[in-house]
């Protein structure tokens, strides 16, 4: 899978164009937010040091029936943060946090996807696909 669709029509998140080295494991992939009238796209590193972003994703599927507060994920350098709410309805709000730099003047953007529980699943296997190690 070359990319992960989090988007609605138009609008969204999409995270795209994978970089893996010799044994599939991914080094970086690109993130784009599409918004009206704005597009930002930032490259993040895959650090082998923290949790892949699968595993943040599979984690909210194995909590489909809710949690209490958010669920994070963050890149090592913080150029990407995954926030995931839940109401007591089932709606899953994520929150992506773009920010490529940290230094003075750097900018931010920050968009929202929205799904069901019952989607949760679906979303952590394309999740794993994406993000996962390929056997190529």
């Amino acid at each position: 899978m070359d990319s992960l669709s989090l988007s609605t029509g138009d609008s969204g998140v999409t995270f795209c164009e994978p970089i893996r080295d010799d044994d599939g494991w991914l080094d970086s992939f690109s993130v784009r937010i599409d918004e009206t009238g704005l597009r930002a796209e930032a490259r993040v590193e895959n650090s082998g040091v923290i949790q892949a972003p699968e595993g943040f994703f599979s984690e909210l599927a194995q909590s489909w029936r809710g949690w209490t507060g958010e669920k994070t994920w963050r890149s090592l350098e913080a150029e990407l943060a995954l926030v995931a709410t839940t109401d007591s309805c089932g709606h899953v709000t994520l929150e992506v946090r773009l920010r490529p730099d940290a230094g003075p003047g750097a900018w931010r953007v920050i968009s929202y996807a929205y799904f069901e529980a019952g989607q949760l699943a679906s979303l952590a296997c394309r999740a794993a696909q994406f993000f996962g190690r390929r056997l190529d």
